[in-house]
């Protein structure tokens, strides 16, 4: 069923503005736009904040052979009255525009590791999970290094294979290739055979050190140009392969990555071996993370700048697709070192590292981004800085479980315990925990959910409720 409607807007002989939303009952419901004069040279176009993304578009009519093209004004979101917003000059041309829905993205997508070979046996568990009933697609995720080998030089082995398998199977398909641990060597050789980027080694501790381990971690420095002009072209060489392939229409979204250390998170090492009360870990085996960034010139305003170019990057050779970034909320974590703008040490009140970024990629990415926590906890509250950013910014939400049952790779989820000593789920108990995701303000909220990423390994055992949690995903609010 489509639905249009058409609504003129006229003042003084000077505006001639016409809104047109048009939208698929399979899909999520886009929001009714209202045009209204603001003067006789200018008008708004602004619609409120729904689950549904979306792409404002533009058009000098409405005939069948009108050319829609993505508008040029960028849409604002106004957190007091929960609503997107463009002005524009008032022209006695008409102009038409229109909301388009991106690719659904709703469903129950399996964590799936790039580099696990598809004829592996490693690869039978993830295949029987993709075809799970109630498993709608795949989160593909791989090394920058497992791809780029060298300098120029490519292996899109596994890329292609699985792309085509998930393709095969009509599933959703998000991708994220990383960068921290996930950087090739070749980056930090001199030139010609690399990049010579400037290499830093850490060593860190997952979970800020409540397992106890201690794992290396060598990534680049984020703002370096060595670093954002290999990362971008390695983006623009995906897309092309893709096209060529013919797989870049089976691509859902993609996971806003090349700021992370050991996961596709967006953080970087900020721990100490001592006891502070914001990074301490009280593990001597940690390296003082902090002082390492002071040493290279790590400020805020350098990480946003990179954000800014990595954001550009991914928008630019990835111009159709949504994008969805997984955030370190504080506390109880600590994203990014304890470092201000002057590059000295916080030592009083920590401020939201996350909020400048969110707010830049909400800017640059209206309606096409979504905003997730990668853990869920049986009984536990959905983590609040999700909702936080979808009532601040206009971003969607999603989350994906817990994975206390692999501290170092995809194992599976617990439904109680603690990290070092978890407690295994039923299937009421993993349904109660992927709920927690899909209403993280209560089922009764309008606020739903785009997605929950889940295991293989739970996939096929506990179907009845990846089931249930598909049709929730789905239902209307």
């Amino acid at each position: 069923m489509k639905r249009l409607t058409t609504i003129p807007l006229l003042t003084a002989g000077f505006l001639a503005a016409w809104l047109w939303i048009h939208f698929s009952a399979s899909a999520q419901s886009l929001p009714k736009l209202n045009a209204h004069a603001v003067s006789n040279r200018a008008f708004n176009v602004t619609w409120p904040y729904t689950n549904a993304g979306f792409a404002l578009q533009e058009s000098g009519g409405l005939q069948a052979s009108s050319n829609w093209q993505s508008s040029t004004l960028a849409p604002m979101f106004d957190s007091n009255s929960v609503t997107f917003s463009v002005s524009a000059p008032a022209t006695n041309a008409a102009r038409f525009f229109r909301l388009k829905q991106p690719a659904d993205l709703r469903g129950i997508y399996v964590y799936v590791g790039l580099d696990t070979a598809t004829n592996s046996p490693d690869a039978v568990p993830l295949m029987a999970a993709l075809k799970q009933p109630g498993v709608d697609g795949m989160l593909l995720v791989g090394l920058w290094s497992s791809i780029e080998t060298n300098l120029n030089q490519y292996n899109w082995n596994y890329v292609d294979k699985w792309m085509r398998y998930a393709a095969s199977l009509n599933k959703k398909i998000t991708f994220s290739l990383r960068a921290g641990d996930g950087i090739p060597d070749w980056l930090f050789l001199p030139p010609t055979n690399g990049a010579g980027a400037t290499e830093l080694n850490f060593t860190i501790s997952p979970k800020d050190g409540k397992t106890g381990n201690c794992q290396p971690d060598m990534i680049a420095i984020p703002w370096e140009p060595a670093f954002l002009t290999n990362w971008n072209l390695m983006l623009s060489n995906l897309s092309a392969h893709l096209k060529q392939q013919g797989t870049y229409s089976n691509l859902t979204l993609l996971r806003l990555t090349g700021i992370n250390r050991t996961s596709d998170e967006l953080r970087l090492p900020a721990e100490t071996p001592d006891t502070n009360m914001y990074t301490g870990t009280g593990l001597d085996c940690v390296s003082n993370a902090p002082a390492i960034w002071q040493t290279n010139g790590y400020t805020p305003s350098k990480l946003l700048s990179a954000w800014s170019n990595i954001l550009t990057a991914f928008n630019t050779n990835f111009p159709d697709k949504s994008f969805c970034v997984a955030i370190i909320p504080y506390p109880p974590q600590v994203p990014f070192p304890p470092i201000d703008d002057n590059g000295q040490i916080i030592t009083n009140k920590l401020p939201d590292q996350n909020q400048p970024l969110l707010q830049l990629a909400g800017q640059m990415l209206p309606g096409r981004l979504v905003v997730q926590f990668n853990f869920l906890m049986t009984s536990n509250a959905a983590n609040p800085a999700v909702i936080a950013a979808a009532q601040t910014f206009g971003t969607l939400t999603a989350y994906q479980v817990n994975n206390w049952f692999g501290s170092f790779g995809p194992s599976g989820s617990a439904c109680g315990g603690m990290v070092n000593s978890p407690t295994s789920c039923d299937d009421a108990s993993y349904l109660e925990m992927m709920q927690q995701g899909i209403y993280p303000l209560g089922s009764t909220n309008p606020l739903r959910s785009q997605y929950i990423e889940v295991w293989a390994t739970n996939a096929v055992t506990f179907t009845n409720a990846i089931w249930q949690a598909h049709q929730e995903l789905f239902r209307p609010p």
